[in-house]
Order: C-alpha cells, then sequence, then structure tokens
C-alpha cells in the first residue's frame, strides 16, 4: 500500500520536474553528441547520421511527432566540392607574370560548385568592402567599372552601418551577388590585420580543405549560388602583389574609404580544378502539434552538424564541435522537454535540427525554401547556436529580435527570469548572417538567435576577453571538445529563455510581424 502511495505521489510530481530545466540533461546530450565515436559530425557522414538518429529518438521519446512526410528525416541532396591541387593563380603586372601561387599557402577556394575546371584572365579592380548599400548611401563601385574583371575586396563591412545591416552587407553571398550585378567575373577575399587576428591562416586553410556543399533542386541543380562561382580567399603576403600601395594601410583605409575603388593594373590568371560528389544528409524534424492554432508553426533551429574530420592539430583531427553546436542541440531538445511537460501550446512548435550548417547554411536554406509544412504556416525561428558556457551571466543577447515584434516576447521572457536583453557584443562577427536564422529571415520569416549574454554574475571574470580568446584558440578546432571547463547551468538558463520566448509566440492571438519600415521586413517581408 505504501509503495503504490509512493507511486501516486511520484506521479503527481513529474509535471513538476518538466518544468524546470536541467543542466545535467544537456550535460549528457552534448557528452554523446561531442564524442569522438561521432567524428566530428560532418555533413553527409556516418558520424553525423548517428547523430540524426539520436535527435530522432530524442523526438521520439519526447512525444513528438515526425515532421517530415511522415518521418523525422528530411533528406537534404547535396552536391559537395572541393578544389584540387592543381589549381593556381597568377598574377601579371606590366606585362610582366609573376610566380604561380600555390592553393593552401598563398590562396584558398572551396572551388567552383558547378564545373570541374574554370580559367579565368582578367584585369584586377580593387573595391573596398564591395558593398552597395543604398540604405547607407554608400558605395564602393561608385565610379568603378567592374565589368569582365576580377574585383578584389576585403571581408566584413563598415563599422559605422548598424550591427545588423553590417551582418547582411559583410555576407559573402551578398557580396557575390553584388558584384555579379556590377559586370565582375570572379571575386578576391582580402585578409586585414583584424582577420588574421580573429583567425590565423592556417585555420582558414584547414576549413577550406574540407570543401563546400550546396544543395540541389529535382533536377539536381546546384542551388542558393551566387552568379558568380569563382571565390579565392588571398593571404595577405599574397596580397601584396595584387597593389601598388602597401597592403597594411589599404586595409586600414577600407573602414574610412579614404581609398576608394580604382584599377590596380594587375591581371590575375585564375586556373579553378574542382571535384565533385554527391551526397545526402538530413533535416531532423519534430512536431509538437498545437491546439486551435496548430496549422501555424513556431521553429527552433539548431545545428547539429560540426567540420568532421580535418587536417590534425596536434595529433587531433577530429572536430568535435562541444559548443558548436551539440550545445545548441542540447539546449533545444531542453526546450522540447519544456513543452512536452506543460499544456499545449496553441500553435504547434516545429523543432528542426538542421545539416550543412559549417557549409554556409545549407540545411536551413533547404527547409526555408522546401519547408516540410506550408511555407506561409511558418511564423518565427528561434535559433540556438554555441552557447558560451564559461560562467554564469546576467544577461542573454537576442540578435536580430529588434526587427519584429520578437523583441516584445524577448523583453517578456527577460523580465519574467530577471536577466538582461543585451546589444550585440561582437558586431565584427556578423552574427546576424552566420546561423540557421537567416536563411528565414530570407524567406520574410522573423527570426531571432538567442544567446548566453556577456555581463557575468562573477565579476572578476573578464567575459568577453574570454570570448574572444576562445574564438581565437578554440573555435573550428579540435580543441572544442567536453575537456573544456563548461558550466551547463548557462546552457540550461538559454533553454529556459528560448522555451519562454517561443510559448508565448506559440499561445498569443496575431502572430510576429516585422517592424514598421525594418530594413529587413522591408526586403524579405513579401516572400
Amino acid at each position: 500500500m505504501l509503495m503504490r502511495k509512493f507511486i501516486a505521489i511520484a506521479a503527481l510530481l513529474v509535471p513538476l520536474a518538466a518544468s524546470a530545466q536541467d543542466p545535467g540533461r544537456i550535460a549528457a546530450h552534448m557528452r554523446f553528441l561531442a564524442s569522438d565515436l561521432l567524428e566530428g559530425r560532418g555533413t553527409g557522414t556516418r558520424g553525423y547520421m548517428i547523430a540524426a538518429q539520436y535527435i530522432a529518438s530524442e523526438y521520439e521519446k519526447l512525444g513528438l511527432e515526425p515532421g517530415a512526410n511522415g518521418s523525422y528525416f528530411q533528406p537534404v541532396p547535396f552536391v559537395k566540392t572541393n578544389a584540387t591541387d592543381d589549381s593556381f593563380i597568377a598574377i601579371t603586372h606590366e606585362g610582366t607574370a609573376g610566380p604561380q601561387l600555390k592553393i593552401g599557402a598563398d590562396f584558398a577556394t572551396v572551388g567552383d560548385p558547378v564545373r570541374d575546371q574554370l580559367d579565368i584572365d582578367a584585369p584586377v579592380v580593387y573595391a573596398g568592402y564591395g558593398i552597395t548599400a543604398p540604405p547607407q548611401k554608400y558605395d564602393d563601385y561608385a565610379g568603378l567599372d567592374a565589368k569582365g574583371k576580377v574585383v578584389a575586396m576585403f571581408s566584413g563591412a563598415p563599422a559605422t552601418f548598424p550591427s545588423d545591416l553590417r551582418a547582411h552587407f559583410a555576407a559573402t553571398l551578398t557580396k557575390m551577388e553584388n558584384a555579379a550585378a556590377h559586370g565582375a567575373v570572379g571575386v578576391i577575399f582580402l585578409r586585414a590585420a583584424r582577420d588574421d587576428a580573429r583567425a590565423a591562416w592556417p585555420r582558414v586553410i584547414r576549413q577550406y580543405q574540407l570543401g563546400t556543399m550546396n544543395w540541389t533542386d529535382a533536377n539536381g541543380e546546384a542551388k542558393g549560388l551566387a552568379p558568380i562561382t569563382a571565390s579565392l580567399t588571398m593571404n595577405s603576403n599574397a596580397a601584396q602583389a595584387l597593389f601598388d600601395e602597401n597592403f597594411a594601410s589599404l586595409a586600414s583605409a577600407a573602414d574610412s574609404a579614404a581609398v576608394k575603388g580604382h584599377a590596380t593594373g594587375r591581371t590575375i590568371k585564375v586556373h579553378l580544378v574542382s571535384k565533385h560528389e554527391r551526397v545526402s544528409s538530413p533535416n531532423v524534424v519534430g512536431i509538437l502539434r498545437g491546439t486551435d492554432l496548430a496549422n501555424e508553426y513556431v521553429v527552433y533551429s539548431a545545428h547539429l552538424d560540426h567540420l568532421g574530420i580535418s587536417a590534425p592539430v596536434n595529433g587531433d583531427s577530429i572536430n568535435n564541435g562541444a559548443l558548436d553546436n551539440a550545445s545548441g542541440i542540447a539546449a533545444m531538445l531542453e526546450v522540447a522537454r519544456l513543452f512536452a511537460g506543460a499544456n499545449r501550446p496553441r500553435r504547434s512548435v516545429l523543432f528542426l535540427a538542421t545539416t550543412g550548417e559549417e557549409k554556409g547554411l545549407k540545411g536551413a536554406d533547404y527547409f526555408a525554401n522546401n519547408p516540410t509544412v506550408p511555407a506561409s504556416a511558418l511564423v518565427a525561428d528561434i535559433n540556438i547556436d554555441e552557447i558560451f558556457m564559461f560562467t554564469p551571466t546576467r544577461d542573454v543577447v537576442a540578435i536580430g529580435g529588434e526587427h519584429s515584434t520578437l523583441s516584445d516576447a524577448v523583453a517578456h521572457a527577460a523580465a519574467k527570469m530577471k536577466v538582461e536583453a543585451s546589444p550585440d557584443p561582437q558586431p565584427e562577427e556578423v552574427v546576424f548572417v552566420r546561423s540557421d536564422q537567416y536563411p528565414f529571415v530570407k524567406r520574410g520569416v522573423p527570426a531571432v538567435y538567442i544567446g548566453s549574454g556577456y555581463k557575468p554574475v562573477d565579476p572578476n571574470v573578464d567575459l568577453i576577453q574570454r570570448m574572444e580568446q576562445w574564438e581565437q584558440t578554440i573555435y573550428h578546432s579540435p580543441k572544442d571538445d567536453m575537456s573544456q571547463p563548461l558550466d551547463f547551468t548557462v546552457a540550461a538558463m538559454v533553454a529556459k529563455f528560448d522555451y519562454l520566448v517561443g510559448d508565448e509566440v506559440a499561445n498569443a492571438s496575431s502572430r510576429p510581424q516585422w517592424r514598421k519600415g525594418d530594413f529587413f521586413g522591408d526586403m524579405f517581408g513579401h516572400h
């Protein structure tokens, strides 16, 4: 009798337990996903498929419906591209051809996603950041003839731009499309000292050697490409050969636009040899069915993939991706558990573990263009990526929320949890376009990416310095594993915050709206 009474009491306690976020569960998810056995969860690999199966099992355990035509898996067809060592470039100045510059040493490229071989021989023009931004009355191409030429430009965007506009115009695809609109045939990305400080050249090479992937349509054609497919990145030593002026001073002048776009007096020969392979890798989709507004969907997204196996660093070739992004996936599963343990929301909630994020947000882009529910039914995306789990914070950062009424839900969650909602601490990292919320924004869906903040509870911790150090020494390397000192309560706090935001959106009488006159709403909101 006593045992039966104990069981009854335990049953009553279950909903209470489910309502509290749980750091231990987050740690357990991360420990599995970031283990060496999964070999870095590279897109299209067996390790990624094991991770995907794990997510599907967790969805099923929580009672989520399969969200992709009766399956938890939405297969994404990809064409994978790698540049080969046969690729080279050479610069000619005043009729004298310089030496062949070597791939992997002097320049990096992922190759041409369309052609096996591409040859260009064209003049080089310099175009600052390569940006045309009417809202900022800014144009790097003013007075510059780029037709039939290769455009050399710095990565990034002017620091004077507002954070998310800076991110949008810094996006590689935006720059490539702009170069094509000005008649260019190729793009050279230049690296300023600040780029080298953020990511040393060996890391850049290691990532480029992993290649790229582009999703394909029903005819097998690569999609989401710029009209120009030829792009490469030069290191600063090699880039000096393009310019009469001192390259370092040119880089520092880019922000002030002190040096206008101009012809360099050089031509470049580009010989790009690429190999292509067809692979498939799934997004993992689960749905918690809503009540009276069940035909509308709030999306939670987090990327499941990481870099996989790369050239070794200190003998370790497995990029475990613990913070990037086992942390976000674990937090999303925790959000799903909080929803499953509470009263059903009015709208349905769709949980999306994406593939191919590290290849340029390709899995999210595929879903945003080929959703498993009607496109018009997607009301918002809440994205979770790379939670900095170093020390408890008094704040969160909600990237992109201010563009829509999602900022109201963020403010309400902050008040409930007694934390601050802080601005982006590292606008130069252009995070708004570098994570999976951006493909949703481009399809007109209001989106926000909520992560841990930078105001530590412990005033003796310099968290921004810690974050920057992590970005420089651990990010996108085999060191991002579970041996790092991690505080799982931080991810649990983010999960609870994300849950509160989504719960408000899922139960609100009206769906989120773009703010009147917002740049992104005006540009993309018509989709």
